[in-house]
């Protein structure tokens, strides 16, 4: 693993924008930053896919424990949310995708630090900006890049499709249209939703795009959800979480909409569990002696009473925020954000060294994509600090 220094294409901002990404800058920010690749060998990337592949099952197998064992409420879900779990476990209710991200060297087993399985993003700038940038770029020289993440969303869309059409998905209309939905406007997420969206119509689907704030809600059929024209949403697909649905006023009545089949979401309810950091508190417990896992804990007196270095995070946090990472031996943090998760549980985690480049000092995460359960491809986020942020830097990679 190596970072590597590469000419930019003259024409980068235009090529981007056509695929879709209108937020590769911000003020003071490159946030597509193709100057840089990550080169990685063979070896490297199937250790990064084996990693992928073996902490998903081991979440899966975590939260299954969690639901059969009654525990749910342990890990901060209320009575609704716990219904809302409970069904979509038992029910099989397959899911999309997720990402995980590790701390890797090179060198040592990939570390996983946190598994974005509710509404991961770094979605199109990891299936189609880094792959045409390699295609731009790789000429005659003989390049790969450890992506299928295309290929895979249009196969899961497909299944998706063909579950609807077999009646398969439990809603009252076989025959509905995918909805997908994100807060409007704002450019990341509306560009995910649409590159979903375009997926989604690259394998068959009927798709219509909805604002989150422009859902309405009838007494029709004992309640339904409706789009900004009055159209009953029956599959919907948000890049919103869980925990916000569920905490908005028409909580109770989406959690009663899916419980009497009049509407179907992805990602599923059990993913809110695989998103919740305290989840790899279980994955310690039952799998102590992986090469993949830190230990993690609820309280930090142990690696306190230690000297160990560690992590505090919040539970349901996003985009880096509420994050403190204390080095060994120090009793105040030595790197620490700010944010709007100050209110939640808090996870503490063995610190792990992310990649450093030893002559940019640039640090780098590896964020590993799972579609229909398998890993397909990774992105890579850089950083010139510790914690990986909302401004932290995408950059492409590839392999020879």
């Amino acid at each position: 693993m190596e970072r590597c220094l590469v000419p930019v294409r003259d024409n980068w901002k235009a090529r981007v924008e056509a695929e879709g990404m209108l937020w590769h800058s911000a003020p003071g920010l490159t946030y597509w930053h193709e100057g840089v690749v990550y080169r990685f060998t063979d070896a490297e990337i199937e250790a990064i896919h084996d990693a992928t592949e073996a902490c998903h099952q081991m979440a899966l197998a975590a939260a299954g424990a969690i639901i059969e064992g009654g525990e749910l409420a342990n890990y901060g879900y209320g009575a609704d949310a716990i219904k809302l779990i409970e069904r979509s476990w038992h029910t099989r209710e397959r899911d999309i995708y997720g990402r995980i991200d590790f701390a890797f060297d090179g060198v040592n087993p990939p570390k996983v630090l946190e598994y974005n399985a509710d509404t991961p993003t770094s979605l199109l700038e990891g299936a189609v900006i880094q792959w045409s940038w390699l295609t731009d770029t790789s000429g005659a020289e003989a390049t790969n890049q450890y992506n299928d993440i295309h290929r895979a969303l249009v196969e899961r869309m497909r299944g998706l499709k063909a579950e609807r059409d077999a009646g398969l998905l439990g809603v009252r209309q076989s025959g509905a249209p995918l909805h997908v939905a994100c807060v409007f406007p704002h450019d990341e997420d509306t560009g995910t939703v649409a590159y979903i969206e375009s997926v989604a119509r690259e394998a068959g689907l009927e798709v219509c795009f909805v604002p989150m704030d422009q859902i309405g809600f009838s007494e029709v059929e004992g309640g339904t959800f409706l789009d900004q024209n009055d159209v009953p949403i029956r599959l919907l697909f948000k890049l919103y979480p869980w925990d916000w649905l569920l905490a908005d006023d028409y909580g109770p009545r989406l959690t009663q909409a899916v419980l009497t089949h009049t509407i179907r979401l992805f990602e599923p309810a059990w993913k809110m569990l695989l998103a919740n950091k305290l989840l790899m508190t279980k994955m310690w417990e039952m799998y102590p002696d992986s090469p993949y896992l830190l230990e993690t804990r609820r309280s930090d007196e142990a690696f306190r009473a230690s000297g160990r270095g560690f992590v505090r995070k919040p539970a349901l946090g996003r985009e880096g925020q509420n994050v403190s990472v204390f080095a060994a031996g120090d009793r105040a943090h030595t790197a620490q954000t700010d944010g709007n998760y100050a209110d939640n549980d808090f996870v503490y985690q063995a610190f792990a060294d992310l990649f450093r480049d030893p002559a940019s000092g640039a640090y780098a995460l590896i964020g590993s994509w799972v579609i229909g359960g398998e890993a397909v491809g990774m992105g890579i986020r850089e950083s010139d600090h510790l914690i990986t942020d909302d401004r932290s830097r995408f950059v492409p990679h590839l392999f020879r």
